[in-house]
């Protein structure tokens, strides 16, 4: 056997291996053997016919075939071993060539590589945002919103009012013979929102509900506005639109009172203190998580610019794969499949897969990449009780929303075991990872956080043992015996 080796551009091996005749033939003759054990050929018990009577009745190619598929298995690890290759999958046989001699071209996916670069100059504060007392108050406006009672009203629509219309929209620069109509008539409300709470998400575009100041019902009016090249409804992309309302009602919103009724229905809670704590942790744990993915995605792209990363397209295509499954997973809770999905976007496939899927499994799979060189650079370790925490935390995440009888159910008690175990010990990788990438970029936030923490540790100590010390009995005074008289 002779092998030679050639690495392409795209981080793949080309291996050539030749055998000699001898070899295939050998091969053939055990390609043969199996065939009759698999075959019922006349006149044979199973096994038992001749090599010519199996190349007569199976024909050469088939007999060919399953011997270049017996080679193959016999020594493509082989192969893999002495070339010292590390794949990162499954080879591909992609030629054979029978001559004097048999030649087999295999392309083989290596194994992806990184070279971090120079990591000393990665600096970044670590300021995560504080949520504002407004924002509170916001939110807390917004779930007595929820529980509002609508009101008709016969008085200009003004800012907190509903507005109920009819819409239809057309294309201002429509040529001749082309549709202008974008938009057929459709029934639609709207909150109309102060300028502080407008959302850049609104539709069709932000601030169109602030444009019905003033209205009342039986008003119509005529709403332009002309829209970027990124404006994410493919309908709409840089036309100069006009919108088309008929309003119908204005209507206002009666607000609860925050009392024992409303706070029960909003999550059992006792007093408006209590809530407006709930409200304030879960909107401070949302925004640092915000915070942390952006913060420390940056900093593995920071290091990707100045990397050497390569990897073979068998193992981007991979990754694609797994973004369009995640996708998939998240429209099967809209009700949506991914056909329907690029059909109400108007997208062709192979062109969304171009230009958003596979940016997007670039980004994934190279930051991926990173974290994996980081673990290994700075001999990153999870300890036995970092995973227990992180069990934990998955176990009360699902307990939470509802899902784990569900879950438990549809893996069975062993996948489910393993799922959670996988799933906490990434969880766990990922938190090292990140800890790690700030005694780099930002240690000093660390120093702050552990001064914080003694500091606190300190506070709850002294605390103690003042109660511990007025828990205690005072002390009988004692008193000297009165002298007789």
């Amino acid at each position: 056997m002779k092998i030679q080796t050639d690495f392409t551009e795209d981080h793949q091996a080309k291996v050539t291996v030749e055998f000699d005749m001898e070899v295939l033939e050998t091969y053939e003759r055990k390609a043969a053997r199996q065939l009759a054990k698999e075959t019922r050929i006349p006149g044979f018990r199973p096994g038992k016919a001749p090599y010519n009577m199996v190349v007569n009745y199976v024909g050469e190619e088939t007999i060919m075939n399953n011997a270049i598929d017996l080679m193959v298995d016999r020594f493509y690890p082989e192969v893999v071993q002495e070339t010292g290759i590390k794949p990162s999958g499954p080879g591909a046989l992609d030629d054979v060539k029978i001559e004097d001699s048999v030649i087999f071209f295999f392309t083989i996916p290596l194994e992806p590589t990184v070279e971090l670069g120079n990591l000393d100059d990665l600096k970044e504060p670590y300021e995560p945002p504080t949520i504002a007392e407004e924002d509170v108050q916001g939110t807390l406006l917004a779930a007595r919103r929820n529980a509002s009672t609508i009101i008709p009203l016969d008085t200009p629509a003004k800012e907190g009012d509903l507005v109920f219309f009819t819409l239809s929209a057309v294309n201002a620069q429509a040529q001749e013979g082309e549709e202008a109509e974008i938009i057929q008539s459709t029934p639609q409300q709207v909150f109309i929102p102060t300028e502080k709470e407008q959302n850049e998400t609104e539709w069709p575009f932000k601030g169109f509900a602030r444009q019905l100041i003033g209205v009342n019902a039986g008003d119509e009016l005529d709403i332009e506005h002309e829209f970027s090249d990124d404006t994410p409804d493919g309908d709409l992309i840089g036309k100069r639109v006009i919108f088309k309302v008929k309003v119908q009602s204005v209507k206002g919103l009666e607000l609860p009172e925050i009392d024992q009724d409303f706070l029960q229905k909003m999550g059992d809670f006792n007093s408006r203190e209590e809530i407006e704590d709930y409200i304030r942790n879960s909107m401070q744990a949302s925004a640092k998580a915000e915070y942390d993915e952006n913060y420390y995605n940056g900093l593995i792209d920071r290091i990707r610019e100045k990397s050497s990363i390569k990897y073979p397209p068998q193992v981007l295509s991979k990754e694609e794969e797994s973004v369009l499954d995640d996708l998939e997973h998240e429209l099967s809770h809209q009700q949506m499949n991914l056909d329907l999905y690029l059909k109400l976007r108007k997208l062709d496939k192979e062109d969304f897969i171009k230009k958003e899927v596979r940016p997007s499994a670039i980004d994934r799979l190279e930051r991926s990449l990173i974290k994996q060189a980081i673990e290994k650079k700075y001999d990153i370790q999870i300890s036995k009780e970092e995973l227990e925490r992180h069990i934990s935390n998955v176990l009360t995440e699902l307990i939470r929303s509802g899902e784990l009888e569900e879950v438990q159910r549809s893996l069975g008690e062993r996948k489910f075991t393993q799922a959670v175990s996988i799933l906490a010990t990434e969880q766990a990788l990922e938190e090292a990872i990140r800890l790690q990438l700030r005694r780099i970029a930002a240690p000093e936030s660390l120093q702050a956080e552990e001064r914080e923490e003694q500091s606190n540790h300190s506070e709850v100590s002294a605390e103690e043992i003042q109660t511990e010390q007025e828990s205690e009995p005072a002390a009988e005074e004692e008193t000297e015996p009165e002298s007789e008289a």
